[in-house]
């Protein structure tokens, strides 16, 4: 914290009313240092308020839903302002990763597609929401994508598997025809 007062040159140290009015100015300083620390803090996405994620909302023509989170927003803003760079595997997976994501992702070169796979009990719906985006934006045009979760159930029904079958053979012998049935 800065003290107005160690600014002073040294001939106003035994000027009492110098002394009172640095007293005085300290306290209104310390609010005001308050605030031009938040006006700092705001310009940068990862330590911005909601007040200056509104600032990068506003500019970049987000819409804000009702209930979203500050970390969400922030999210929603990092994901549109992040500057270009080749798409690599490896650096969609760092993308994924430090946007706290919990999917992994797999490449079928052959089948031109990419494949992400996440348990349903960890990844959250707005978290889709964030890959489907991130997905959608970054893949080339060529590549399709698959958001795959996986979901632990239960059943109480009992499972049967089995084999049936029925054959018919019929043969003609002479007048009378003879049926062999099998079930």
């Amino acid at each position: 914290m800065v003290n107005l007062a160690d600014y002073l040159p040294n001939y106003y140290d035994e000027v009492v009313e110098m002394q009172q009015l640095m007293a005085a100015e300290q306290v209104i300083f310390d609010g005001q240092g308050d605030l031009v620390n938040r006006l700092l803090l705001n310009r940068f996405v990862m330590t911005a308020d909601s007040n200056g994620l509104s600032l990068f909302e506003y500019e970049l023509k987000i819409e804000v839903t009702a209930g979203e989170s500050l970390e969400e927003r922030r999210s929603n803003v990092l994901l549109r302002i992040m500057p270009p760079q080749a798409i690599t595997i490896g650096y969609l997976r760092a993308l994924v990763k430090s946007l706290q994501i919990p999917t992994t992702i797999t490449v079928d070169s052959g089948k031109s597609s990419v494949k992400t796979f996440s348990s349903a009990t960890v990844i959250t719906p707005e978290q889709v929401v964030r890959l489907r985006y991130l997905l959608s934006v970054y893949l080339p045009a060529n590549l399709a994508y698959v958001i795959s979760e996986q979901a632990k159930t239960e059943n109480a029904l009992p499972l049967s598997i089995g084999f049936a079958a029925h054959t018919v053979v019929s043969d003609q012998i002479g007048a009378a025809a003879v049926i062999y049935e099998e079930v």
